[in-house]
């Protein structure tokens, strides 16, 4: 795991170390879009949890995103719905599709949703780094800048 150097979260501030001797419940290699989920939503039950990301400043990557309407509900079943907002999504209820000056309209299927459901189109980037904002404001959850270069098996 490495010592020394400083990482930063986030917001720019220093980000929760493990000190040696932690002791974890779960190790996850990797602060993306699932990583960071997947800490945030263990951390919330109550785990103890390492996050370790290479590199933890802001993914700066030419792609979008599109989240399809289905993980948006997952969004908010995680209680991370909050990552989409102030990283200018745009909402998307479906797609249109062009061919030989014909059009074709396809919406998602969300009657009985309620008004906030729909697909996110934004920035990956920005999206991960609040989802990261969220795996670092839940207090068993320690996230730190390392480079894994090998797994240990202790059996």
């Amino acid at each position: 795991m490495g010592g020394g150097g400083e990482s930063t979260s986030t917001a720019g501030a220093p980000a929760a170390h493990a000190a040696a001797g932690d002791k974890f419940d779960v190790i996850i290699v990797g602060a993306g879009v699932a990583g960071a989920s997947l800490a945030y939503a263990l951390g919330k039950e109550g785990r103890r949890v390492l996050l370790l990301e290479r590199d933890l400043t802001e993914p700066v990557r030419i792609v979008g995103e599109l989240l399809q309407p289905g993980g948006y509900l997952k969004l908010k079943e995680l209680g991370l719905e909050w990552c989409v907002d102030g990283i200018d999504a745009q909402k998307v209820y479906g797609y249109a599709m062009y061919k030989d000056g014909g059009e074709a309209l396809i919406g998602y299927p969300l009657e009985g949703r309620g008004d906030d459901v729909a697909g996110r189109s934004f920035h990956n980037g920005r999206f991960v780094m609040r989802l990261r904002e969220a795996a670092l404001s839940v207090e068993s959850v320690n996230v730190t800048q390392a480079t894994v270069k090998r797994l240990l098996n202790a059996g």
